[in-house]
């Protein structure tokens, strides 16, 4: 896992924008063990961590240049981690933050600030399974995605700006792990599959890394990153057939009618479920499940190699088990993680399962939902 040497952070003065999100509140929480003297700006949300006397938490909106300019002055480094995540629906319409964000922190950055920039593996793109680096390039300019074209208009953004200030751009994969109270586009898909909500695979796959080391990687790149480029920082490639195996096993769960969750549903039916979804979203306003962006979107593969930041920053990722084990444990302590009704048809635990170590302990709630929060920062 990333490791930090604490004596580049003592007493720093560091601004987080977008901290209380679920990559933003790792980072932060990075920052504060490291000695780092840490100021958020964050939309109304929940709160980035418990208090700290060296953290400074202000709600405010980053594309508002007054606001960015008081978060910022005199940080030695600022994250700028804040900007929706998802496909379809409202999400996609707010997509314009990602480039507005960039633009009002250029416009108040000072000269002897660093910027680290959290930009995506969508800005990498996507194909059918080969693996993409930080050279490749990008293959997606017609890819009917808001979220994609937004982060990777944004980073394109943040390399001109590069010229003139001293920027470092990441491109996290797509995360995983506890302390996810939104919960993140990833933390929902996990409740959802726990549950039972989820019967089929996507025929794509992503790359899936822990929160933790992304945050980490963040303070790497800002140690030891070169301005004007960029690092993938990224874990494991896996089709979602395998990443749904890995987390029935994290939650001791097996399938009750078919052995495994292969083969996956092939595009063209999810198109059609995604069709179902957005008429029903016209009918109630409800978001669409899946959205055609989301199906776009997933219907490829997301395979990136992190060889670049391990090389250079010396980044290091945990195994993907041990980051679906953690993140089970602490969504079945807040929230129904269990299948119930037709559910339990198709999905069961297993006699040794952890849904039923963690039931049998007390942690396994009910009835109490997961927040349907979409805060900046959660990519």
């Amino acid at each position: 896992m990333s490791a930090t040497p604490r004596s580049f952070w003592t007493d720093t003065p560091v601004c987080v924008l977008g901290g209380n999100g679920f990559l933003g509140r790792h980072i932060v929480s990075a920052l504060l063990h490291a000695g780092a003297r840490v100021r958020t700006l964050s939309l109304p949300g929940p709160s980035p961590i418990e208090v700290h006397p060296s953290l400074d938490a202000r709600t405010g909106d980053v594309t508002d240049p007054v606001a960015a300019r008081a978060a910022i002055e005199g940080a030695r480094v600022v994250f700028l981690a804040a900007g929706p995540v998802g496909a379809g629906g409202k999400i996609a319409r707010g997509m314009g933050t990602h480039p507005d964000a960039l633009a009002s922190v250029l416009s108040v950055l000072p000269q002897s600030a660093r910027l680290v920039l959290t930009s995506s593996i969508v800005a990498v793109g996507a194909g059918w399974g080969e693996v993409r680096t930080e050279d490749s390039p990008f293959p997606n300019a017609r890819l009917r995605v808001n979220y994609v074209h937004a982060k990777r208009s944004a980073e394109e953004a943040a390399m001109v700006a590069a010229k003139k200030h001293d920027v470092v751009v990441v491109n996290p994969g797509y995360l995983f792990g506890p302390d996810d109270p939104g919960p993140s586009v990833m933390g929902d898909l996990c409740v959802r599959f726990w549950r039972g909500n989820v019967a089929f695979a996507l025929p794509g796959g992503i790359n899936a890394v822990d929160v933790r080391d992304v945050a980490a990687g963040h303070l790497l790149a800002a140690e030891h990153g070169a301005s004007g480029r960029r690092y993938i920082l990224g874990g494991e490639n896996v089709r979602f057939t395998r990443l749904f195996t890995a987390l029935a096993q994290a939650a001791g769960l097996r399938r009750a009618v078919l052995s495994s969750f292969r083969p996956a549903l092939p595009a063209w039916a999810w198109f059609g479920l995604a069709a179902c979804a957005e008429l029903g979203h016209r009918v109630s306003g409800k978001e669409p499940r899946p959205s055609f962006e989301f199906v776009r979107m997933f219907r490829r593969c997301w395979f990136v190699s992190s060889a670049r930041a391990e090389s250079e920053l010396g980044y290091r990722v945990r195994p993907l088990s041990e980051t679906l084990a953690d993140a089970f444990a602490w969504h079945a302590a807040r929230t129904r993680v269990a299948p119930r009704g037709l559910n339990k048809l198709w999905l069961r635990p297993t006699k040794s399962s952890a849904f039923r170590g963690a039931e049998e302990k007390g942690l396994v709630r009910e009835t109490q939902p997961v927040l349907d929060v979409r805060e900046p920062g959660v990519r």
